[in-house]
Formats: structure tokens, sequence, C-alpha cells
């Protein structure tokens, strides 16, 4: 199929003007704000908050992983984070990621690496229909363990590796799939290298590189997201 092209022609220049332009809330921001702001240390300020279903559903599971949110105004909301490793909530809870499919697999990667998880995760019937086997082979390289054994897709139980050490992975044009590791790198042992050779949406990266103790982005004709994870013990 021959690929279409279009123009745009521009009769009038726009005259310059001194405002400032707000940008619409965007729903995969918001998500990852809420879910690294979890495992930040200290209270992180989310303000232009898309406050879509897929939203509400990561304020309602970081709440059940015992995290403090609270609404200050329309679209602002303070986050009282505890830390790398902080997340923890009883034997065989269930987090209904309902139809968040970003919700559920960077969810995946922060648990996989979290001392002392055992809960379950699941969806609504559409998201129970999606696999995530991908992912769960990845996180299997950190330590995690995902049961029932050679089952890939929710309800699925996760039990977390207390052990959890930094691996290779060559991205593929998954910015979900590249966000898990990069989550999940952050507590796992040793450094986790991405190589990715086709970029895709570059959400998390940007939202955690100004901390440099946290990661390093190198672009060339590859670009190379090098994780740094704990030191061993």
């Amino acid at each position: 199929m021959k690929a279409k092209s279009f123009s745009v022609k521009v009769k009038e220049k726009i005259k310059p003007f001194n405002k400032i332009i707000e940008v619409d809330s965007d729903k995969s921001l918001s998500i990852r704000s809420f879910l690294i702001g979890s495992i930040c240390q200290n209270i992180s300020t989310v303000t232009n908050v898309l406050e879509s279903e897929d939203v509400k559903s990561t304020i309602e599971a970081c709440k059940k992983l015992g995290v403090k949110i609270v609404k200050s105004n329309s679209g602002s909301y303070k986050i009282y984070g505890k830390g790398l490793g902080s997340l923890f909530a009883k034997k065989n809870t269930v987090i209904n990621c309902f139809n968040s499919g970003t919700l559920s697999r960077l969810l995946l990667g922060i648990l996989s690496t979290t001392p002392n998880i055992e809960i379950i995760m699941t969806g609504d019937s559409s998201l129970r229909k999606r696999s995530m086997k991908k992912l769960i082979l990845l996180m299997s390289e950190f330590g995690a363990t995902f049961l029932p054994k050679n089952k890939f897709n929710f309800p699925l139980k996760i039990i977390s590796t207390d052990m959890p050490i930094g691996i290779n992975y060559s991205a593929g044009v998954s910015a979900q799939l590249k966000s898990a590791v990069i989550l999940a790198g952050l507590n796992s042992y040793g450094n986790t290298k991405i190589i990715e050779r086709t970029l895709s949406r570059d959400h998390t990266e940007n939202l955690l590189k100004k901390n440099t103790k946290a990661l390093n982005i190198k672009y060339g004709k590859e670009k190379i997201i090098e994780v740094y994870g704990k030191k061993k013990p």
C-alpha cells in the first residue's frame, strides 16, 4: 500500500506573543508520577493530573500498598513516599488494575524487586485477556516468581525476590516493558543496562534523569540507559 502524504500551507505567520499555553493533562505521565512518587523519599507534589479511571486505579493501588496520597485541589496531589522497597501489603492482598495496562506492567516492575511482596494482581475482563508473558519473563530474570507457573495473564500471584540482581535488556518498541525494567532495576543489586535501538516513549526516564544517582542516559547510534541499583550487601 502506497503511503499517503499530506502538506500544510500557512498563509500568515503567527505574531509573536508572551503568554502561557497550558497543555492538556496526560494519562501516561499521571500514572508514572504516582508510581514514582510512591517509591521516592519524602513528599512529592503532582499537578495537572488527568483524573481518568486509569489514574484513579493507580491512586487506589498505591494506597492499598501503604502510600498516603492526599488531594489538595483539582488535579493536584501530595504523595507521601517512603523510599525504594517501602511498598507493602498483607499476603494475598488483591490489587485490581481494572483496565490499565500501564499501571499493571509498571507496578509489576516495582513489586518484583520490593521485599516481602506476595500479592495477587488482576484486572477487568479486558485486561485479563492481555498477555503479560514478555513482562513475566523479564521480571523472572530479576528473581521474581509468578503463580500459577506458565500462566501469562491476570489474575496472577507475584512473589517478589529479596535478592534482585540487575539485568541487561535489549529493548524493543514497548515503553511499558522498558519502564518496568527501569523501575525494577532501581531496587536491584548492581546496575541494570537497557539498550534501545528503536526509540520508544521516554516518560519514565525523563521523570528520573534529574536524579543522577538513579540513572544515566547516553545517546548515540543506540540509546543506553544505565540504572544504578543498590550496592551489594
